[in-house]
């Protein structure tokens, strides 16, 4: 869950949002062989835009051999406090800076880095991806897994509450990525069930004032059976268009990813 969305949260979760229990299996999905092959030689994943650390405590639990590093820039001297001691008999650590992270790490190369919804929030995004690669651990050898919400035809106050400049799509996307000096090894889209959904909210906004301050994750409380039965319908939507890529039948999504590496 992005901070910012994050300090708007008034009562303790029964239940994630059933879009990040799913955002967190598709992306499990996408990696599962790197992260199998990092978790067996104790690779090392960097989270770059962490948010609350949800994420990245639930791979770590799955994924105990892996060591992870968490870094967002608006973390405060408190919320640091929190979540180092949250995670201390864990393997990971947490940082508000790229910097700060670099000196823990030392001499280890990052096997992989998460930008999961982060590069949108960036006014220069190209540059920005430029910039990490000159960091010492990042290597030739880095996966880095990307997501972004799609479609700029969809952006919306949703959009400005979060401080997005853009949604992208796949050739944007990639396009970007080029320019950074990244490659692509795979790219698409997921959530193709929510576009209907999206668009309707979109036209709506549009006919309507609406002044909510919130993208709605911190005000989910529906019971685990709700959310569950959600989730699962949005992984159904997942291996379904996973399917139909492989048959070479591309389907548009809310979201969409790339895993790529540096060019050689």
């Amino acid at each position: 869950m992005d901070l910012k969305e994050a300090k708007f949260r008034t009562q303790s979760i029964v239940a994630r949002h059933p879009w990040e229990l799913a955002r967190l299996e598709v992306v499990i999905d996408l990696a599962e062989k790197r992260l199998d092959e990092m978790n067996a030689s104790g690779g090392v994943l960097l989270d770059m835009g962490c948010g609350d650390t949800w994420f990245v405590e639930q791979l770590s639990s799955r994924y105990s051999n892996i060591r992870c590093f968490a870094v967002d820039i608006n973390f405060t001297d408190d919320t640091l406090e929190f979540l180092r001691d949250k995670n201390k008999h864990t393997k990971i650590q947490v940082f508000r800076t790229l910097d700060d992270a670099q000196v823990a790490l030392g001499s280890d190369s990052v096997d992989m880095v998460l930008l999961l919804d982060v590069i949108e929030h960036i006014a220069d995004d190209i540059a920005f991806l430029k910039w990490m690669q000159t960091f010492q651990s990042i290597d030739n050898t880095t996966q880095f897994v990307i997501t972004v919400p799609a479609f700029q035809s969809l952006f919306s106050r949703h959009d400005v509450f979060l401080e997005h400049y853009r949604r992208y799509d796949n050739a944007m996307l990639e396009r970007h990525i080029n320019q950074a000096g990244l490659k692509s090894e795979k790219k698409g889209y997921f959530f193709l069930s929510l576009l209907l959904a999206r668009a309707a909210a979109v036209f709506m906004e549009k006919a309507t004032k609406n002044d909510k301050p919130t993208t709605g994750l911190v005000e989910w409380n529906k019971g685990h059976g709700v959310t569950a039965a959600i989730r699962n319908v949005m992984l159904f939507d997942h291996y379904f268009t996973k399917l139909f890529s492989k048959l070479g039948i591309k389907l548009p999504g809310l979201s969409n990813y790339i895993i790529c590496r540096r060019s050689a």
